[in-house]
């Protein structure tokens, strides 16, 4: 994101982003099309805005601000009223929530590690395909 897509959050959302998020998004430390880049730690403005359009309950945290999803049924959220804020998720379905991640870096660890199990995934159903006999046609 630019420093002007940021500010529009900003001002849209009646807020202030964290410094720590902040630098992430202008240095987006993810690629472009990923998994990450469109749920987990959403890196479009206007995504970031329909996260956000309406207020969530997430008890024990200040204003809860929502950072990415799961792609369904979970939302990740950082409290800003919260310097060090954890990472919680909150379960669409339950209501409930629980943390993450301890901290931002954390979760941002995460992250990486979730890229590289979907990119073994997706390299193991490649392998699997490519070594099926012809007559394994249900595999």
């Amino acid at each position: 994101m630019t420093e002007e897509q940021l500010t529009k959050i900003e001002s849209q959302l009646g807020l202030k982003l964290p410094e720590f998020y902040r630098s992430t998004m202008l240095n987006y430390p993810f690629p472009v099309n990923s998994f990450a880049d469109e749920f987990l730690l959403a890196n479009y403005p206007e995504q970031v805005l329909e996260l956000n359009h309406q207020p969530v309950e997430c008890s024990g945290t200040g204003r809860p601000f929502l950072v990415g999803s799961d792609g369904g049924e979970e939302l990740y959220c950082i409290d800003l009223q919260n310097f060090e804020s954890p990472v919680y998720t909150l379960q669409l379905e339950t209501g409930k929530h629980f943390q993450k991640a301890e901290n931002w870096t954390q979760y941002l660890h995460q992250i990486e590690a979730d890229l590289k199990e979907i990119e073994e995934d997706e390299k193991r159903e490649q392998e699997r395909k490519a070594s099926k006999k012809w007559w394994e046609f249900w595999k």
